[in-house]
């Protein structure tokens, strides 16, 4: 945690802010005072020295921990706590119970930054667009979510100036502190567009002070800064929409088998959700990418096409949905899984992996792939690479389907690239799986690369994941490029460093730590 400051920064003659976890900010009336938001709460210690004998309320500007931690000291305390109605999900023990914040095995949890066990005795009555009155002055409250989807900002006049006590809505220089909470699930903008609604409401109004949950007071034109953010807040959340706009699905129409399967190419069978079956003339099968629900599918396809041992199973990514039913293809079959490192990486040890949909139990790899390089299956030979997009844990292998003969990559048939979830067709998820911090997508160094890879490669074909299987087509690619290079800008824009690294993108792979920012902590949190 970092360390609090309890000497006081005198804002206007009735107005304080403490350095804590967060800006705490305290509103003095005489010898009584309000504050927005508690930090530790070891500020408090100072308050006599300010001519202050009660502090009667506190005002959370948002649930996360770094604003309320120091709440937990003691079951009563003398004075009111406010939150911002519909937090009770995030900061009451009951509300924890029932939300998803296993920060393992599942997708995006609800909140990064719950506070273990939550807080009794919270009035959630700080309405969006309601006030409080507190000795003779009216305490406004404006809905600005972002930092979570019900945080408000409190709005309050001040020897003759207005304030705006913003929480972590806004931070100076027209920038978010830790935007990867802007990011409510994997792939779509909903946040962004939420918080650009609220900065657009907050910058409307006539302020003196923008008074942010971390960095400095704003005092020069605040306005002009929440001008600043909605701009780029806007195109943080168009950065999440189409990642190649005008280009055509191209999808590949299949053979529909009697057992619901298709076949996509000479060889080739897609089954159930992200499954795949490539069949050897040697009478073998290479399985890719299955889920547990859908063995079922795999056993229909297996007894439709008959006489096929299956020998390999291998997943594009981590992705429990394209990997958790590797062990039972090895166990059923005496199939050997074979992974590119980057993939093997999180599923070695699950319990020690701190990424999104983790499957429930690790995965240990029989053969490992070259990261980059050549690898041979009967009469099929495969190009093998890293594809990071969708997460930074993902790889890519082509191989030429149908019609060749041993040793012969030139022969006929058709190039099929096994690409699981980092680019889609354009109706299918904006074109994309998503990017989020928490899955480590990455920019430059994921999708630019990956698409350029793909530029080289020519497929003709991409079988990718939850049932898409598409015509490769240079245009598409070359769109993706520009978006990710625009979207890369648009993220490190919001960040208060400029760098995405510190700012933005969570952890790695290590699980067993405590994450520590400065002005601000969280806890990593599994369910046991």
């Amino acid at each position: 945690m970092s360390t609090s400051d309890t000497r006081p920064e005198q804002l206007l003659p009735n107005l304080y802010r403490f350095a804590d976890s967060c800006n705490v900010y305290v509103i003095r009336k005489g010898d009584r005072a309000i504050a927005v938001d508690f930090g530790s709460g070891r500020w408090m210690q100072a308050l006599p020295g300010l001519g202050i004998n009660q502090l009667e309320h506190v005002f959370l500007t948002h649930h996360h921990s770094d604003q309320c931690a120091g709440l937990q000291a003691q079951e009563h305390w003398p004075f009111t706590i406010h939150a911002p109605s519909g937090e009770e999900k995030f900061l009451s023990p009951e509300g924890q119970r029932r939300g998803t914040f296993d920060r393992r095995g599942l997708g995006c949890p609800d909140s990064y930054a719950v506070l273990k066990g939550g807080l009794q005795d919270v009035r959630y009555d700080m309405a969006g667009f309601g006030d409080f009155i507190w000795r003779d002055a009216r305490i406004r409250f404006l809905h600005t979510p972002g930092h979570g989807p019900h945080a408000c900002s409190v709005i309050a006049d001040i020897e003759g100036r207005q304030a705006a006590f913003c929480g972590d809505a806004a931070h100076a220089g027209g920038t978010i502190w830790q935007p990867f909470h802007l990011e409510w699930d994997h792939w779509t903008g909903q946040g962004a567009l939420a918080a650009w609604e609220g900065i657009t409401r907050l910058q409307a109004v006539g302020l003196d002070l923008l008074c942010p949950a971390h960095g400095p007071v704003i005092a020069d034109l605040p306005r002009n800064v929440l001008a600043k953010l909605q701009t780029r807040l806007m195109a943080f959340y168009l950065a999440k929409g189409q990642i190649s706009p005008g280009e055509a699905d191209n999808y590949v129409s299949p053979t529909l088998l009697k057992c619901g399967a298709r076949l996509v190419l000479p060889g080739l069978y897609q089954f159930g959700t992200n499954g795949y079956l490539l069949r050897s003339r040697m009478g073998e099968g290479l399985v890719v990418d299955p889920q547990q629900p859908d063995l079922r599918e795999l056993d229909a396809l297996l007894s439709e096409l008959g006489s096929i041992k299956v020998t390999v199973a291998t997943a594009t990514h981590y992705h429990a949905d394209h990997c958790d039913a590797l062990p039972f293809v090895r166990e059923r079959f005496g199939a050997r899984v074979v992974l590119h490192p980057m993939v093997a990486e999180p599923l070695h040890d699950v319990q020690g992996a701190d990424v999104p949909w983790l499957p429930a139990q690790s995965i240990q790899a029989d053969e490992l792939w070259p990261e980059r390089g050549v690898w041979n299956w009967n009469e099929y030979e495969f190009d093998i690479a890293p594809w990071p997009g969708q997460t930074h844990w993902h790889c890519i292998f082509m191989t030429r389907v149908a019609g060749q003969s041993v040793g012969a990559r030139r022969a006929a048939g058709q190039r099929a690239a096994f690409g699981g979830d980092s680019f889609q067709p354009s109706t299918r998820w904006n074109g994309t799986g998503g990017f989020c911090a928490y899955n480590s997508s990455r920019f430059e160094e994921g999708f630019v690369r990956s698409a350029e890879l793909l530029l080289r490669w020519r497929p003709d074909v991409l079988a990718c994941g939850h049932g898409t299987y598409y015509r490769f087509k240079r245009s598409k690619f070359h769109k993706i490029i520009t978006w990710a290079q625009v979207a890369e800008r648009a993220t490190r824009e919001l960040c208060p460093s400029g760098d995405l690294q510190q700012d933005y993108y969570l952890i790695g792979l290590d699980a067993r730590q405590r994450i520590e920012t400065p002005g601000a902590f969280f806890w990593i949190e599994h369910a046991q």
